[in-house]
């Protein structure tokens, strides 16, 4: 099975659950390009995150992946395999901190190798492996609207891009729930961020600010670029201090983030509020 093929077997159908946040829909003028944060803004991400695991289902996915590494699957290997999953993540975190990074991401394929050593079993199918593992612990699915407006943003000359938390099979997972592809032409190349390549995750303003230097390099100023994330801390305030134009997305509550801040102050520190990816057309002035 492909990676896209592995995630939809796992799918079950998802719905976006209500936040009661009322959408704030300023026409914002002179944007031309448009960035977005994929996990609980392009798709319903049942974890919210893909930091969070969820525990209830942690025991069962390792299972899975360490079958498919070539091992039995016993409680005993689970165990391990779980327990040397956390430690190795908090490791090279810790690495990455003790050398000044202060919002380190771990290469997860790196994880899952400390696994295979530990049990030692078969590298052959660790991105697999990892793919099972992620698919248990954090059910995603399609939220709506969103593979729509991109076809319709790309249709009007906007340029797209990503900056997210993510794993290589974050791509596996987009294009299997939502239909969005990634390696197409509809993303630049230049304004797609990932924290597993740059070894840094949100909120650290170093993602934003290599965006805004590849926009300027295809021509765009920090104004005339929108970003969208649905997590005031790790997308709007980074966002904001790279001087992008926000839109908080408050689509989905499992996934909704405002911080310390009530959910009034937090729509107020962005330029706009979206319950809705259709609302951009209203927002961005696009005909309707």
């Amino acid at each position: 099975m492909t990676p896209v093929e592995i995630v939809r077997a796992s799918m079950t159908p998802m719905e976006p659950l209500p936040t009661g946040v009322a959408p704030s829909l300023v026409p914002l003028e002179g944007i031309r390009a448009v960035i977005f944060d994929i996990y609980g803004t392009l798709i319903i991400s049942a974890a919210g995150d893909i930091s969070l695991v969820n525990e209830s289902s942690s025991v069962l996915g390792m299972a899975e992946a360490v079958r498919m590494l070539g091992g039995a699957g016993s409680s005993e290997d689970v165990e391990v395999a779980l327990g040397c999953y956390q430690a190795e993540i908090q490791r090279l975190q810790s690495e990455a901190r003790c050398r000044g990074e202060e919002y380190p991401e771990v290469e997860i394929r790196e994880v899952w190798k400390s696994i295979v050593s530990r049990l030692n079993l078969s590298c052959a199918m660790i991105e697999k492996a990892a793919l099972a593992y992620e698919c248990a612990v954090n059910p995603c699915g399609e939220m709506p609207g969103a593979s729509e407006m991109i076809r319709r943003l790309k249709r009007e000359s906007f340029s797209l891009g990503i900056i997210s938390n993510a794993q290589f099979y974050t791509r596996a997972v987009l294009e299997a729930t939502s239909g969005i592809d990634l390696s197409s032409n509809s993303f630049e190349a230049q304004l797609s961020i990932f924290s597993y390549r740059e070894g840094i995750a949100k909120p650290s303003l170093r993602l934003f600010e290599k965006a805004s230097l590849n926009a300027e390099k295809l021509g765009l100023r920090p104004g005339e670029v929108l970003y969208i994330g649905n997590d005031l801390v790790k997308d709007i305030e980074p966002a904001a201090a790279t001087g992008f134009r926000t839109a908080l997305f408050a689509g989905d509550k499992r996934s909704f983030r405002t911080g310390a801040l009530s959910t009034e102050d937090a729509c107020r520190k962005a330029d706009v509020v979206l319950t809705s990816m259709i609302q951009l057309v209203e927002v961005l002035g696009l005909r309707k």
